[in-house]
Parts: structure tokens; sequence; C-alpha cells
């Protein structure tokens, strides 16, 4: 399996601007190869497609609660009723 970091400068750069257009984020990956996305609301559906037409493979979807990091209101999401009170991170991977 490919790494993220192992795609072309060019690659990356243009998945780096989608993320900019989206108003997504990366997001820490532990090392893992993947790209780990912090996804803006309403903008899953839409990276999810774009990524995907530049060759990611969508690997996993979660949820976690805000500490006392303070992303910026459009990277908030609603967790157990609660709105802006978690992040919602999207974990994608090279074919």
């Amino acid at each position: 399996m490919q790494s993220f970091y192992e795609l072309t400068y060019e690659k990356r750069f243009q998945i780096y601007s989608v993320l900019d257009t989206l108003q997504c984020q990366t997001h820490d990956a532990g090392g893992s190869g993947c790209l780990s996305v912090a996804v803006a609301k309403g903008k899953f559906s839409e990276l999810q497609h774009t990524l995907k037409n530049l060759g990611l493979v969508f690997v996993e979807l979660y949820k976690f609660p805000l500490g006392t990091d303070k992303p910026p209101m459009h990277l908030r999401h609603e967790s157990y009723g609660f709105p802006d009170t978690a992040w919602l991170i999207a974990t994608f991977r090279p074919y």
C-alpha cells in the first residue's frame, strides 16, 4: 500500500488545495501514511467525492470531543446532541 507521503509533490499540493477550498484542514495521522482530515461542517460528501477523483480512498470517519483545543467554528460538529463539541475526522489513503 502506497503512503500519502509517497505521492508526488504536485499531487499532494493539489489535494491540499482541495482541503483549503472546502475549508477542511489536515489533522495528525500518527505516522500511519494516511491523510487525516478535520472535516468542515457539511463538507464530508464533497470531500470524499473530490479526494476519490484524486486517487484517495476513504478509510475511516470518527468523532471525538474537543479538549483544550479550540478549532474554528466551521470545524466543530455536534456530539450527543451538544452543538460544536467535537471534531469530525476522516482518514484517506492512496489506492
